[in-house]
């Protein structure tokens, strides 16, 4: 009991830490693939409107053969992960825990696998408030075996976000980075405190490392709230998405990977991967660090998500060692986490980075980072580079608590493709 509540704390302290700059995911070592998306449109953030008519759908693989009894909860938090001091009545209707009724065992798979599906709001579980929820999957009876953990927002629309992203004017940032020109007008909302009760933030491919958060407004005209002029937000492009094909497995591959049957798994080998610092702007096709699952095999458009197979890929990284942090392999398809699942290891005698990924069949966006040993800082641009012609989506959002209010409203979405 003492080692899971251990774990228990440890998961919460992630999601306070994370959630407000991103969206949180974390899994049981036995679960893959774990994403919430809107409904129909999978490389979307799960933000929906409340009361209208999106839902969220929130989707994982247990990867065996046993079909686990579970259950789900949904609870109200603020910007920060913080549990909102509020009941489950007052922010849902319908009941706090509810058994997950939606799964299927894998079919013609090598990898076993139940998938488990959950969309919300459903019949049992209606939101009443906007901001951002907390789902925790558990066994049944068992709160404290967490299966998954993710995230999910709810907004109503009480204020416009304005957003102008531009080539930057100075003579450095022009070859790197964004101008992003952000104002927000509180016309249907009421705001006494603007520095203290409003806060903005901006996610860029959803990413953590390359977010804004809490950011106060430089200018107050009106109703309207100025956030940044020309040049006051530079934000670095990055670079074009790399990218995994892992739709062919069973058939000559019309792509560049090697796939190898080694029982009883697939392995794919991509090619070597170059350092893109130093290279100049090449434009590619991208899903803006998102994936999709999808396997060229399965007839039904539909099935992909219960045929489809898992695979392991193994991605090379050319370059000297990095003698000052850990290399990784990153993007939505870890949820952004760095830890031993997509850390590299360095080979000296080919003089490459090495990976070894385990991946449901799809096409995946992918980067590499360096995580700082000293001081734990995240360098995005080490082996990508940056550039002002680079295309990132961008969700800005707006959280909004009264100081006598007991949660935090999320009263302002907007999502940008530059």
């Amino acid at each position: 009991m003492k080692r899971i509540a251990i774990m228990l704390t440890l998961v919460l302290l992630l999601c306070q830490m994370v959630v407000a700059q991103s969206f949180v995911c974390w899994q049981a070592p036995l679960v893959g693939t774990l994403r919430a998306y809107v409904e129909g449109n999978e490389t979307s953030f799960p933000v929906i409107a409340l009361d209208g008519d999106e839902r969220v759908l929130i989707e994982f693989d247990y990867l065996s053969s046993d079909i686990l009894d579970l259950e789900y909860s949904v609870v109200h938090c603020s910007a920060n992960g913080k549990p909102s001091d509020l009941q489950p009545s007052e922010y849902l209707r319908g009941f706090a825990v509810n058994r997950v009724t939606d799964y299927a065992v894998s079919s013609g798979t090598t990898v076993d696998y139940v998938n488990y599906r959950i969309g919300l709001p459903n019949d049992d579980v209606q939101i009443l408030l906007s901001g951002c929820y907390l789902v925790t999957v558990f066994q049944s009876g068992q709160p404290e075996n967490i299966v998954a953990q993710t995230t999910f927002m709810v907004y109503e629309p009480l204020v416009t976000v304005n957003v102008e992203i531009v080539k930057p004017q100075t003579v450095a940032g022009e070859r790197y980075a964004h101008d992003v020109r952000l104002s927000v007008e509180c016309t249907d909302l009421q705001v006494s405190d603007v520095f203290n009760e409003l806060s903005v933030s901006i996610l860029q491919n959803g990413c953590p490392y390359s977010s804004r958060t809490g950011l106060k407004p430089k200018q107050i005209v009106g109703d309207k709230l100025v956030y940044s002029y020309s040049g006051d937000l530079l934000m670095a492009g990055g670079n074009e998405f790399r990218r995994f094909d892992l739709r062919y497995l069973k058939q000559t591959p019309i792509n560049y990977n090697a796939v190898d049957y080694v029982a009883p798994y697939f392995h794919i080998s991509t090619p070597t991967d170059q350092n893109r610092a130093f290279s100049p702007y090449f434009s590619e096709t991208d899903q803006n660090g998102q994936y999709v699952v999808y396997a060229q095999s399965v007839a039904n458009n539909d099935d992909h998500y219960r045929t489809a197979d898992y695979v392991f890929v193994h991605p090379t990284l050319s370059t000297d060692a990095v003698l000052d942090g850990d290399v990784f392999v990153c993007g939505s398809f870890c949820n952004w986490r760095l830890d031993s699942t997509n850390m590299m290891t360095y080979n000296f005698d080919a003089h490459r980075y090495e990976g070894n990924l385990r991946l449901k069949q799809g096409v995946y966006d992918y980067v590499y980072v360096v995580r700082n040993y000293y001081d734990g800082k995240v360098d995005m641009e080490r082996f990508e580079g940056s550039h002002s012609e680079t295309g990132n989506s961008y969700l800005f959002l707006v959280f909004y608590r009264r100081t006598t209010s007991d949660y935090e409203q999320l009263v302002g979405v907007l999502t940008v493709d530059n």
